[in-house]
Parts: C-alpha cells; structure tokens; sequence
C-alpha cells in the first residue's frame, strides 16, 4: 500500500495543503516549529484514524478552527481509493471510504505504517499507558482478531467499572474480562517473545554491542511458556476472584490487560530510572525497527514508514547500519533538517515545509 496524494485542511499548524508523493522515499525538510512532525502525523491519522504520538483528535484541530479534514488517494492492493478522514469540535470522529462511512476500525484491515520519531523515547521513560499503547496499535494493524477483542474487552470493562460504581453484581462482565481479555494478553505475551530477539539484534548493532531486555508483566499474574487463551483464562479468573473485595472498595477493575506493563532493562539496570535519554532513543528505534520487520514478515507486505529526525543524533557508522537494516522497504516519510543520508535521497521525492506550508522541491 502507499499513500498517493493528501489534502489537509486546518490540521495542526496547517490551514490547507495538497501534495502528492511518490511510492518509494519522500524527504520533508524544514526548520525545527516549520510543520515537519505534524505532516507525518497527518498522514498517520490520514492511515489509521488517530495520532501515533497519542493526542487526542481535539488538539489536532487548527487553532481557531472548528474542524479539520484529512482526504486523499491510496494505492492498495493492485487498486486505488479515495479516503477522507475528518473531526469535529464536540463531535464525532467521521471516515469515508470510496464515498461510504466506514468504522475506524475497518482502516486496520487494510493500512500498516509504522512511525519512528523523538516521542518514542517515552516508551522507556513514560508510564505504563504508553507501551500498552504501543502494543495496541501495532498489534492491532497484524491481527483484526486482536482488535476486535481488545474492543470487546475495553467495552466490557467500562461496563464493569461502571457496575463498580453501583456496587451492583460484576459476574457477567467478568466472564467477558476473562474471555476478551485473556485473548489480548496471549497476544501481547507472544508478539513479545518473537520481537524480543530482533530487539535486541538491533540495538546491539546501533549501540555498538549494547545489551536490551524486555518482558511483559500482566496484571493477571506471571504466565506459563507459551501459554494458551485457557490457561491464561484460569490464571485471570483466580486473579479476579482473590481482588474481589478490593475492587469493590476501589470501585474500579484492579485487573486486566489494562493494568499490564512492559519493562525494559538496559545494561541490566531499569532503563526508565537509569538508562540516559540516548539509550531511551536507540532502544526505542530497536524496538521499532523489530514491529517494522515482523510486520513486514506476517502481512507479506511493506508498511509505510515514517522517520522523524532520527539520523541527528547518530553518526555515520549508526545511519548506515540503520539504513541497511530497513532492507527492502516500501513507501518512506522522512523529516529532516539537514540532508539525509545518501542512499534515501536518491531517485525520491524531495519537498519544503515552512510555516505550514508544503513546495514540492526540484
């Protein structure tokens, strides 16, 4: 798949802009606060229906504005189409499809892109909310069987909180928990274990041979070696069962996939206390770098690939090796303020941001 064409109207620090962009590299230059981050973040929520940096659809709205609307034509699968996505302030999210409301989640059937940039670093040093959000919205583009559980179980659980409340019965909605949410922690707890190795592989080579490890923490509990939906099934249960009272003290669900946590060891220390801001930058590279591969691996195809400013902190040796491991990349987004490495900026799309605008470079 790639993106074709776009049209922003009133996103961010854009009030309109229309561009097409070629089916290999794409280079956006600019100054720092000229629109770059933004540009890739409207193609992301151009993609799949909401921001890869975590923003709410609100704030992406133009200051001032009322609304703002992402439309444009994407290449898939041997055809074309035309998509529009658009928010209003106070309103619902809207996205058409070849002229046909469609539910943001029929986007994930269809679209893979993966985004690398500064606010990954958050992945190591941000709370846990933000790697569980990492794991849904990767997770979520290789499996149409994931989202559709972790919906049912974020539906289930603000059903039981809401019965929490109450102090109402919360049986029913606990089988529900067990059942969705024993189907996202199998996945979390595999996709996981088959990253890991990738990881670490990249890591090692962009530190120079420094050492990552990572492992998933459910709420539920520690988990057998390749454990199964029925035996994490029983594992939850037990868990619910000894949290009973506590919830219903608490008036909220105390365990779940929304409870989980993924940690990260640098150097064998934890690297949200103790890892520097370039090892929180190398490592969340590494990491992305892995979901771009196994994506890669399991759809049979190149998602599209967005690189924010991530060769300015690293020297050739690093860009080159980076730059090898994309190996046989599809559609490319990359900001930057200077020149990027030489092999991207052959035979690609070169284009200037500045001050919310876009010109197309010669």
């Amino acid at each position: 798949m790639r993106v074709e064409s776009l049209k922003i109207a009133d996103f961010r620090n854009f009030e309109t802009l229309s561009a097409s962009f070629t089916e290999g590299v794409n280079i956006f230059y600019g100054l720092n606060g000229s629109g770059k981050t933004n540009l890739l973040e409207a193609i992301f929520v151009f993609c799949l229906g909401r921001s890869q940096r975590g923003a709410q659809d609100v704030v992406m709205v133009r200051q001032g504005q009322a609304v703002y609307r992402l439309e444009g034509k994407v290449a898939l699968n041997g055809g074309g189409r035309e998509q529009a996505v658009a928010y209003q302030r106070g309103g619902r999210k809207k996205i058409v499809v070849d002229g046909v409301p469609v539910r943001l989640s029929e986007l994930y059937d269809d679209f893979s892109i993966v985004s690398i940039g500064p606010e990954d670093s958050s992945l190591l040093s941000g709370p846990p909310s933000v790697r569980r959000g990492f794991l849904d919205i990767y997770l979520s583009q290789q499996s149409t069987r994931y989202l559709a559980a972790l919906t049912d179980y974020t539906r289930a659980l603000a059903q039981k909180n809401a019965a929490l409340k109450a102090e109402e019965e919360t049986g029913p909605f606990d089988l529900l928990l067990i059942r969705y949410g024993s189907e996202v922690i199998r996945a979390r707890n595999d996709f996981l274990i088959t990253a890991l190795p990738l990881v670490q592989e990249y890591y090692r080579d962009i530190s120079e041979g420094g050492s990552i490890a990572m492992r998933y923490e459910p709420s539920v509990g520690a988990l057998p070696q390749m454990a199964q939906a029925s035996d994490i099934e029983q594992i939850f249960e037990g868990k619910l069962n000894s949290l009973a009272a506590r919830e219903m003290a608490a008036g909220l669900a105390l365990v779940g996939p929304h409870r989980d946590e993924l940690i990260f060891e640098i150097e064998g220390f934890p690297a949200r206390t103790h890892a520097s801001q370039g090892e929180w930058r190398t490592a969340a590279i590494a990491l992305k770098l892995a979901v771009y591969r196994l994506m890669q691996q399991r759809l049979e195809r190149s998602p599209v690939l967005l690189l924010d400013e991530i060769f300015a902190e690293l020297d050739q040796r690093r860009t080159t090796c980076l730059i090898e491991s994309f190996g046989e990349f599809g559609q490319l987004f990359l900001t930057t303020a200077g020149e990027p490495p030489e092999p991207l900026r052959q035979n690609g799309g070169r284009f200037r941001v500045e001050r919310g605008r876009l010109e197309r470079m010669s």
